[in-house]
């Protein structure tokens, strides 16, 4: 598209599994009257999102096809982004990640299959295995103890566990089987919901396993996470911006969030832009293109660099960050820019330390009755720091796994870690209505 388009009018821009969080990071872009915003939000009761109480991502799919005339198709989260790869697979106008790109992104099996050059030793596990317990035996075989497992597509850790026997490993299985059946989580991608699309869209002869309600379990390593952040456009491979990814010493598989500049030396960075180019390498190969992506990886002890896992598409938490320390660059117009056919700028960091922290809980109930969401409100009125509340009041929390749940965000700037952390653990006591199940060490 050019420019001269965008004056005769503005582009209808489909934002698929809005939300308010969405909606509230696309403001700039919306009030901008470059764009018409069609927001449509699968989380409502009534959308085709759900059919008689079950989770469809083809019926979605069928349903923002028949939203008549779109320019742009605007992927925030990665639920969105596949309905967006296949909408530019439906629709030659539309530009964007191939489904098979998305596919491998998504599935975190055939991400370690596929698109790593340099796997973590891992194993699949079939979580509908009428063998499920001799399929744990074998792969402990292959992996060793402790190990890490995981559903093969989740959103935000949901699920991660590490084991330290097999009757852990059958534990996490179980849990994570349940999952798919007995709680609708929007978290997790399970077999149920993705069936229909990936039969569909995936060639299964290339990828047997799409359809399997699949468990990674990956052999147990330690080291430090980052996650390094760009795009692509038109196959040309751009830089973004490196942050520390932060966890609780007291539970180390629980994120605490990311904060920027890294403190990472600069040679250091320069050998996590050659792996973060190497994996963005093979994913252009299999189609991805005009789309963020921001993978994570670990840095051992050693000095090796592992991928942990790719998102292909923005991060809701990280554009917060980048608001507050790399002025005048917002990552919804970036990607708006990368859909509309504009060579996106380079951003220029501001050398500000800047925290997004997640708010966590490991309790269990009304999400009313673990947040004072009129306490966050009051704080994000008062000045004292920018709060986001991810769930409604109603929303059941329901714990798995070492993770946690998150329930909200806050970003704070400060002199360093120290000052911005008691910043963002002053504001998290505010908010929590039983802090005493939440991490602060």
């Amino acid at each position: 598209m050019v420019e001269e388009e965008m004056a005769e009018r503005p582009l209808n821009v489909l934002v698929p599994f809005s939300s308010p969080l969405t909606r509230s990071s696309s403001k700039a872009a919306a009030d901008s009257g470059l764009y018409n915003f069609m927001w449509d939000d699968a989380y409502t009761t009534g959308s085709c999102y759900f059919t008689s109480g079950h989770r469809d991502m083809l019926s979605y799919v069928d349903k923002c096809k028949a939203r008549g005339e779109v320019d742009i198709v605007l992927s925030m989260t990665e639920p969105a982004t596949v309905v967006h790869a296949a909408l530019v697979q439906e629709f030659p106008h539309l530009r964007g990640p191939s489904v098979e790109s998305v596919f491998l992104c998504m599935n975190k099996y055939y991400t370690q299959k596929v698109l790593d050059p340099d796997p973590i030793p891992h194993e699949g596990l079939d979580l509908d295995s009428l063998q499920l317990e001799e399929d744990a035996v074998r792969v402990v075989k292959e992996i060793g103890l402790p190990a890490i497992v995981k559903p093969a597509s989740s959103l935000r850790s949901t699920g991660v566990k590490k084991v330290n026997t097999i009757e852990e490993l059958l534990q996490a299985a179980h849990d994570l089987r349940k999952f798919g059946t007995e709680v609708v989580m929007r978290e997790v991608f399970d077999s149920s919901l993705m069936r229909r699309y990936v039969e569909k869209y995936v060639d299964l002869k290339k990828y047997p396993l799409a359809t399997c309600n699949m468990a990674v379990v990956e052999k147990y390593i330690e080291g430090k996470l980052f996650t390094v952040d760009g795009c692509v456009y038109n196959g040309e491979i751009i830089h973004w911006a490196i942050c520390d990814n932060l966890y609780f010493k007291s539970r180390p598989e629980c994120i605490l969030g990311f904060a920027i500049p890294s403190h990472l030396s600069c040679d250091m960075q320069s050998r996590l832009w050659q792996a973060y180019d190497k994996v963005l390498d093979r994913m252009i190969f299999h189609g991805f293109d005009n789309q963020e992506a921001h993978l994570e990886f670990f840095l051992t002890k050693d000095g090796d660099i592992k991928l942990l896992e790719i998102n292909a598409c923005m991060s809701l938490t990280l554009t917060q960050l980048y608001l507050h320390c790399l002025p005048g660059r917002d990552s919804v117009r970036l990607q708006l820019d990368l859909l509309r056919g504009v060579h996106p700028t380079v951003p220029c960091p501001s050398g500000r330390y800047s925290l997004v922290g997640y708010i966590q809980t490991f309790a269990s109930g009304k999400a009313k009755e673990l947040v004072d969401f009129h306490a966050a409100a009051c704080i994000v009125e008062d000045g004292l720091g920018n709060v986001k509340i991810i769930v409604d009041p109603e929303h059941d929390i329901v714990q798995a796994g070492d993770s946690g749940n998150i329930l909200g965000k806050v970003t704070v700037q400060g002199n360093g870690f120290e000052d911005a952390f008691d910043q963002y653990k002053n504001i998290c006591l505010k908010i929590l209505r039983k802090p005493e199940f939440s991490p602060w060490e």
